[in-house]
C-alpha cells in the first residue's frame, strides 16, 4: 500500500482505489487549479483576525517574553557556543533554542518591544501554518478535506490562545513542521532533491527551535515507514539519504555544536522516561483538545465583587454570546476525533483511510512518547505539539464518509464543518468573555504594561525582582535597558548563608535600589512577600511602598518598595523560611518549577 501521484485527468480529487493505494496531487497543480485555495486563504485571514480580536488583554508573561534572554546582555553564557572564536547565543534552556529570538530581533530594530510587536508575529505563523495545512491536506486527501481541516485547525481555541500567546514557545514549531511536511510531500510527487533538503532543513531547524520536535518527527517517520513503506523505500536512495541528513544537520547546527560542547545535555538532561502521572497527562491531553485547558490559568474564572464592563461593540457582543451559549467551556474535538477513528473500518476501500490511518499512528507515536517522558507531557504547550494531526485525522475521514454517502454527503459535510467550528468559535469567545468580566490570571496580568511604564520614570541602580513571572516580561518590553537583577531563588532557600545575608543587606542598604513584588494574594512563589520582609526586618529595615501598581480591573497586582533602616535586626529565627515556603509551586499551568526557568 502506498500513497501515489493522480493522473492528469484527476488531480484535483483523490479517487476510491480499491488496491488501497493513496493518490497524492501534486501541491502546485492543486494551487494553481481548484478554486478551494481562495477559501484556504480565507480560513486563514479568518485565523489572523481571532488571533487579534484576543491579542491585547492579557499581559506579557515570563515565558512568553524568555526568548528576550538571547537577545539582550545576560550574566548566563552556559547556552552559548563556541564558532570560529565566537560566542553565539544558540540555547536558552539545554532543549530550548534561540530560533525565535533570532527571527524577532530584526522585527525589534524597527519596532520597539509592545503586544503588537510580540505577538503579531507568531500570529502571523499561525496563520501560514493554516494555510500549509491546507495545502497539506489538498494533495494528501483532496480539497474537501483541505477546507474542513484548515477551517477545523483555523478555530481550534488551544491551537489560536498557544500560537497568539506563544509561551511553549510552540508557533514556529508548527510553522516548520507542517512547512517541512509541505515539501517532503512535493519531493515524494516529483523526485526534486531540492525539496527534500527545504523539508529536512526545516526540520532540523524545528528541532533546534525545541527538542521535544523530537516526539513528533519520530511519530512522522514511524508512520511513513508503518503507512507508506513502498514509497519510502522506493525514495530512500544513498544520495537522498545524504542530502536529507545533511540539511537536517544544517538546520539543527546550533543545536548540535551545543549537545558536542556540552556532553550531549539536551539527551543527558531530558531524556527520561517514567510511567508516572500517565492518566494526569492523559487527562490534561483531553482538555486540551476540547480547549477548556487554559480557563483559570490564561484568565481568571472568578470577578471581583463587580465585574468588568465591556467597552466596545466586540466586548458587549462577547459578553451577550457568553450568556446566549450558556458559557461553553468543551467543543467538540474530542467526539469528533472518536468518530473518525470509529469511521475507519467503513473507508477500508477509499483512498483517504490511508491518510486517516497515517495521522492516527503519527498522534500515538509521538503522543506515547509524551506520556512517557519525565517533567513533560502534563501542559498544555506540550500537547498542542501533536497538533495539526487529530484536524488531519477528523478532516480526512470525515470528508471521505461524505464522499461515500453521495448526493447526501455534501450537505453533511458541510454540516458537521459548521457544528464543529461554531462550538470551537463559543468556546474561544468564553475566553474573551472572561477577559472582559474577570481579567486575565496574575502570570498573565496586563498589569506588567504599566509597571514597565513606571520603571522608566523611577530611576533605580537596580531593580530587584522577588518573585517568579516579573524578570523576563521586563527585560523584553524594555528592550534589556533596566537594570534587573532576579533575587526570588534566594528568599525561597530555607537558610542562607552569612555571604548570601551580607548580599542581601547590601541589596536593602542602598536608597537606589527599587524592589517589586508581587501583592500577597497574586504571589507566584507563596509566602516569598514575608520571606522579604523577614529577612529586611532582622538586617534592621522595613519596606517603604512608592507604588502599588493595578490591573484593568483595579485588582493591586505589584508593589514598588524601597527599604530603609527602620528596626534592630533580630537574632532569634536567622535564615528559617515561615511555613510552606519550602514549597516552591507558582500556579503556573499546573507545572511544577524547580526554578524561575524550569519547563
Amino acid at each position: 500500500m502506498h500513497w501515489r501521484i493522480a493522473s492528469a485527468e484527476n488531480d484535483t480529487q483523490p479517487s476510491n482505489i480499491a488496491s488501497g493505494s493513496c493518490a497524492i496531487i501534486p501541491v502546485r497543480r492543486f494551487l494553481i487549479k481548484h478554486p478551494a485555495v481562495w477559501l484556504g486563504l480565507l480560513v486563514s485571514v479568518a485565523f489572523l483576525l481571532e488571533g487579534l480580536a484576543l491579542l491585547p488583554y492579557p499581559g506579557i508573561q515570563n515565558d512568553e517574553a524568555l526568548f528576550a534572554a538571547a537577545l539582550y546582555p545576560s550574566t548566563n553564557n552556559e547556552t552559548a557556543v563556541q564558532v570560529f572564536g565566537a560566542r553565539f547565543p544558540a540555547m536558552l534552556m539545554s532543549y530550548l533554542g534561540t530560533l525565535k529570538a533570532w527571527v524577532c530581533a530584526p522585527v525589534f530594530k524597527v519596532w520597539a518591544p509592545s503586544l503588537l510587536s510580540i505577538r503579531i508575529p507568531v500570529l502571523l505563523a499561525g496563520a501560514v501554518t493554516v494555510w500549509l495545512f491546507f495545502v497539506l491536506l489538498g494533495a494528501l486527501a483532496g480539497p474537501r478535506a483541505a477546507v474542513f481541516g484548515a477551517a477545523l485547525l483555523a478555530t481550534d481555541t488551544t491551537f489560536l490562545l498557544t500560537t497568539c500567546f506563544d509561551w511553549g514557545p510552540v508557533a514556529l514549531q508548527h510553522l516548520l513542521l507542517v512547512g517541512g511536511m509541505v515539501l517532503l510531500v512535493r519531493f515524494q510527487g516529483s523526485g526534486r532533491a531540492l525539496a527534500l533538503a527545504a523539508g529536512c532543513f526545516l526540520f532540523g531547524l524545528a528541532a533546534w527551535d525545541k527538542a521535544l520536535f523530537f516526539w513528533v518527527l519520530a511519530g512522522v517517520a514511524i508512520a511513513a515507514l508503518v503507512i507508506v513503506p513502498r514509497e519510502v523505500l522506493r525514495r530512500l536512495t544513498l544520495r537522498h539519504a545524504g542530502i536529507a541528513a545533511l540539511s537536517f544537520c544544517l538546520g539543527a547546527l546550533p543545536l548540535i555544536l551545543y549537545n558536542l560542547q556540552r556532553d550531549f545535555a539536551t539527551f543527558r538532561d531530558n531524556a527520561r522516561y517514567s510511567t508516572q502521572g500517565v492518566y494526569s497527562k492523559l487527562w490534561g491531553l483531553r482538555a486540551s483538545l476540547d480547549g477548556s485547558c487554559l480557563f483559570g490559568y490564561l484568565v481568571r474564572e472568578q470577578p471581583l465583587e463587580r465585574a468588568g464592563a465591556p467597552e466596545t461593540p466586540l466586548e458587549k457582543s462577547a459578553l451577550g454570546l457568553s450568556r446566549a451559549a450558556g458559557q461553553p467551556r468543551r467543543n467538540l474535538m474530542a467526539p469528533a476525533l472518536l468518530v473518525a477513528v470509529l469511521l475507519l473500518p467503513w473507508l477500508r476501500r477509499t483512498a483517504a483511510r490511508r491518510t486517516v490511518l497515517f495521522g492516527a499512528l503519527v498522534l500515538v507515536a509521538a503522543g506515547v512518547q509524551m506520556l512517557l517522558t519525565e517533567r513533560a507531557g502534563a501542559s498544555t504547550h506540550h500537547h498542542v505539539l501533536l497538533w495539526p494531526f487529530p484536524h488531519l485525522v477528523i478532516a480526512a475521514a470525515l470528508a471521505a464518509a461524505a464522499e461515500r454517502l453521495g448526493r447526501a454527503g455534501r450537505p453533511a459535510l458541510v454540516i458537521a464543518l459548521v457544528v464543529l467550528c461554531a462550538a470551537s468559535l463559543v468556546v474561544t469567545n468564553e475566553y474573551l468573555a472572561q477577559f472582559v468580566r474577570n481579567g486575565p490570571t496574575a502570570v498573565w496580568t496586563d498589569a506588567v504594561i504599566p509597571l514597565s511604564d513606571s520603571l522608566r520614570t523611577i530611576p533605580a541602580s537596580k531593580v530587584l525582582i522577588t518573585d517568579w513571572g516579573i524578570f523576563d516580561s521586563l527585560r523584553l518590553l524594555n528592550s534589556g535597558a533596566l537594570p534587573l537583577q532576579q533575587v526570588v531563588d534566594l528568599l525561597c532557600k530555607p537558610s542562607l548563608s552569612p555571604a548570601e545575608k551580607d548580599y542581601l543587606d547590601g541589596l536593602f542598604a542602598s536608597p537606589a535600589h527599587l524592589f517589586i513584588t508581587h501583592t500577597r494574594e497574586n504571589e507566584e512563589v507563596r509566602g516569598v512577600g514575608a520571606r522579604l520582609e523577614e529577612l529586611a526586618g532582622e538586617a534592621g529595615f522595613r519596606g517603604e511602598v512608592l507604588r502599588v501598581v493595578r490591573d484593568r480591573h483595579g485588582r493591586a497586582i505589584f508593589e514598588l518598595l524601597r527599604y530603609r533602616k527602620g528596626v534592630r535586626r533580630q537574632e532569634s529565627g536567622v535564615g528559617i523560611a515561615p511555613e510552606g515556603l519550602a514549597i516552591t509551586k507558582p500556579r503556573h499551568e499546573n507545572r511544577v518549577r524547580v526554578s524561575p526557568h524550569a519547563a
